[in-house]
């Protein structure tokens, strides 16, 4: 099955998305049920592997402006002098791939996609630092191999998120 990477479209197909491990319902729920809105009114971004002609999403990722507290890296100084208490980031807010598509390099595809999306659209324009994850326990390994660096737990949350980097300085040097 070939996929193509789009925006995400009123039409598409948002209820056929199986993640397997419970753990990853809220994924689904929210492709259902926020993501067209949050998109519509240019809050959030999502991005969907469809099959070309076809509506039905296989795997989508969701990004927004977003900010990280210079406080929150074990590393302090890690842009020396920056002098904001806050590191402008763009934060990858979702990212799922239906099981039967998994290990196929979808999820992948698309951290690779907002990659670009930064360094070759965003970053020329407007200060960007760091691609920020909110990882979940079971997802922190992968991320780990995509090279996301660890922050620590999410501090508002229960535990379960694991906050994580990417210096995207380091894609353009």
């Amino acid at each position: 099955m070939k996929l193509q990477l789009r925006g995400l479209d009123p039409s598409d197909g948002c209820s056929a998305l199986k993640l397997g491990d419970e753990i990853y319902a809220p994924l689904k729920s929210f492709l259902k049920k926020e993501a067209k809105k949050l998109h519509k009114e240019n809050l959030a971004r999502t991005f969907v592997l469809v099959e070309e002609g076809k509506t039905r999403v296989w795997a989508y990722i969701t990004t927004l402006c977003t900010q990280v507290s210079v406080e929150q890296f074990v590393e302090p100084a890690l842009v020396d002098g920056f002098r904001y208490k806050d590191y402008p980031a763009i934060r990858l807010a979702r990212l799922a791939v239906d099981k039967d598509v998994q290990r196929a390099g979808a999820g992948s595809q698309l951290i690779d996609f907002v990659l670009g999306l930064a360094v070759e659209h965003i970053m020329p324009h407007t200060g960007c630092r760091f691609l920020i994850v909110d990882s979940k326990a079971p997802s922190v390994s992968y991320y780990t191999k995509k090279g996301f660096r660890k922050i620590g737990p999410v501090a508002d949350g229960d535990g379960q998120l694991t906050s994580m980097y990417i210096d995207l300085n380091r894609l353009t040097t």
